[in-house]
């Protein structure tokens, strides 16, 4: 029984800590983008930042409920985690969008060279996708649940109470977006779409996901024509390595724990998102498996530390005296 006690308390400081990290890390980024943006010719609409702000306080009104008043682990952790993924996610896309403004040398060049070494041509996997339509809509329809995968997985670690796989799995979301946005600074990339430039009617025939006008954000922000920032339209611009294949492979890292009633679904679907990213998001070859090892990279980096302190209290459980 102490044993028992001993363990919660130890994996509860743990899950604590690691919130209190979490709420840091998202501090820091907003204090980078709102200094950055200061000193710089940037604005930011403010209004577009108040419904992620409404909503992440009305998840942590929830936490505080399922945890003075009603007294749920599970839903407290899942509303807190779900408060800091909106949050997260909207301070780390601002930094996106900053960063890519530095206009380094973009490696799309070395990027296809990559590919070509590796026997991919990325005209010819489009083409096959546009001579097949329902290829087309198969890859777009996979390729846009990304983002939906996450909340909802979130959601189910939550209700299962698998709690402290929950904060893993946020706390590899955020270090996994916070290494592709280092790598988007010092080897900035622009995707193979907007490196290749192929004419329209081969963009367009499927209608894909990120078309040129998407890719064209890249360039405004590179060449200082676009420097107006908000909340209410943002576009997801790392290329290398693709953040959508490193979201993607962390869902099934974390519907592993789920059982493979959910786990073999899950992978099958995110096989097919990252098979989609160079049709729907206009991505290399090479930048999907280099997500994926920042997923892998991700999900060990954030192993809970507190697994050690519940082995110290259960052993410390075992040699106390019967009470």
């Amino acid at each position: 029984m102490l044993s028992k006690t001993v363990a919660t308390a130890a994996s509860r400081i743990g899950l604590e800590r690691q919130t209190l990290v979490k709420l840091a890390v998202v501090l820091a980024i907003l204090a980078v983008d709102t200094l950055w943006i200061l000193a710089s010719d940037f604005t930011f609409d403010v209004k577009s930042a108040l419904r992620v702000t409404a909503i992440c306080a009305l998840l942590l009104l929830a936490a505080w409920f399922y945890r003075a008043r009603r007294p749920m682990r599970q839903f407290e952790v899942m509303c807190t985690e779900t408060a800091l993924l909106l949050a997260f996610s909207a301070a780390a896309a601002m930094l996106s969008y900053l960063i890519t403004s530095l206009a380094l040398p973009l490696v799309d060049m070395e990027l296809i060279a990559l590919d070509r070494a590796l026997g991919f041509d990325w005209f010819v996997y489009v083409g096959f996708v546009n001579r097949h339509p329902w290829l087309g809509v198969l890859s777009s329809a996979a390729y846009m649940t990304t983002i939906s995968q996450v909340a909802l997985m979130l959601i189910l670690l939550g209700v299962s109470n698998r709690v402290e796989t929950a904060q893993r799995f946020m706390s590899a979301v955020m270090v996994g977006g916070l290494i592709c946005i280092a790598f988007s600074a010092i080897l900035p990339a622009a995707g193979a779409l907007a490196a290749l430039q192929p004419p329209a009617e081969v963009v367009m025939a499927n209608h894909p996901v990120v078309d040129l006008s998407y890719v064209q954000v890249i360039f405004d922000l590179r060449d200082g024509t676009l420097r107006a920032l908000s909340l209410d339209n943002v576009y997801g611009l790392i290329a290398f390595p693709s953040y959508h294949c490193t979201l993607a492979a962390l869902v099934v890292l974390a519907a592993y724990r789920l059982g493979p009633a959910i786990f073999w679904p899950v992978l099958a679907l995110n096989v097919a998102v990252i098979l989609s990213t160079p049709i729907d998001g206009g991505h290399h070859l090479v930048d999907g498996p280099a997500g994926v090892a920042v997923a892998v990279l991700s999900w060990r980096l954030v192993a809970p530390r507190s697994q050690a302190l519940m082995r110290l209290a259960g052993d410390a459980g075992q040699a106390a005296p019967a009470s």
